[in-house]
């Protein structure tokens, strides 16, 4: 009579114990084939065939976790597409930029609680996306948090430039530097005597020593999808468009080949493109439907380092070069 089959760890007990041992005190326990091998009186070869044994007939199954949903394929595809130094992409998350705000803005904090050590300078912008993120920012250490580019009289107080600033230091225990200057003024001649102010002038000035920026991305479709698109009226807007305004980023306009454009340059209280360009690592976090063409046009530019952005970004950005 013909006995069923059965399992190669079945029909060998002794031997299934000893692999399930070995790969539990691997895996589990962390030590080493050396020790093992020393405690089960056996030599590290056949240790290492026990572990992959074990492996083999399913009494080790090896599962890689994204314990906040992340995606690590279209993660690594979007770094090596755009020449990044890192991308995080958060697994199936898709829709308006509204809508995902709030994930993505949590998963951004705890990324860039990562990314920032005690030793950094750390520069932000303002928006809602900042926003949300700066209210899900755990604990974190960094020496200073400074504003890099003026603020906004129409945006609500805590999406504001100068809140963000205070905030953000708070939970970093750092010194805030808030950049106490409109992002826009009219009259370059102004715009140029309020950058000599010295209060304006000591934090323009630290702008040189920030290390990390974090920093959204505005996206200049029709309509805007953009915070800084408000500090200009309908008929300038419609003018930028035409001149190629695809994007905005820490007050900076980019075309859709990631060009930074000149346009209002002397208009504008903040960090400039060479600086920007400098910086050590400049975390970019946006995603949403509206938002893809704008996110792509920075990426383009090069001066993103890391960016953190929804799945369905990620395979918009993945059909579209980097060049």
């Amino acid at each position: 009579m013909t006995e069923p089959f059965a399992p190669r760890s079945a029909r060998r007990p002794l031997r299934a114990m000893h692999a399930a041992l070995a790969a539990r005190q691997y895996f589990l326990d962390g030590r080493t084939i050396k020790d093992i091998a020393a405690e089960l009186g056996v030599s590290r070869f056949k240790v290492a065939r026990l572990i992959d044994w074990a492996r083999a007939e399913g009494l080790v199954r090896v599962e890689v976790a994204g314990a906040i949903r992340s995606d690590p394929e279209l993660s690594a595809d979007l770094r090596a597409g755009y020449g990044l130094e890192d991308a995080l992409v958060v697994a199936d998350l898709d829709g308006s930029a509204d809508a995902i705000a709030p994930e993505l803005a949590e998963v951004a904090a705890l990324a860039v609680a990562e990314i920032v050590t005690p030793s950094d300078v750390v520069g932000i912008s303002w928006g809602r996306t900042l926003d949300l993120l700066v209210e899900q920012l755990p604990d974190l250490t960094a020496t200073k948090v400074v504003q890099l580019i003026g603020g906004f009289a129409t945006l609500e107080s805590a999406s504001g430039g100068i809140e963000l600033v205070r905030r953000f230091a708070e939970k970093a225990h750092a010194d805030g530097y808030p950049l106490l200057a409109p992002l826009r003024v009219r009259d370059p001649a102004a715009a140029a005597s309020l950058r000599r102010d010295p209060i304006v002038a000591e934090t323009l000035r630290l702008i040189d020593e920030v290390t990390v920026v974090v920093a959204g991305i505005g996206a200049w479709g029709d309509p805007p999808a953009s915070r800084m698109a408000e500090c200009f009226s309908a008929r300038e807007v419609a003018k930028l468009r035409r001149q190629g305004v695809c994007a905005d980023m820490c007050g900076l306009l980019f075309a859709a080949d990631g060009e930074a454009l000149r346009a209002w340059a002397d208009e504008r209280i903040g960090i400039d493109a060479p600086q920007l360009e400098g910086v050590r690592t400049v975390v970019a976090v946006a995603g949403g439907v509206e938002k893809r063409e704008a996110l792509a046009a920075v990426l383009r530019s090069g001066v993103v380092d890391v960016v953190i952005t929804d799945a369905g970004s990620a395979r918009s950005l993945l059909d579209h070069p980097s060049s």
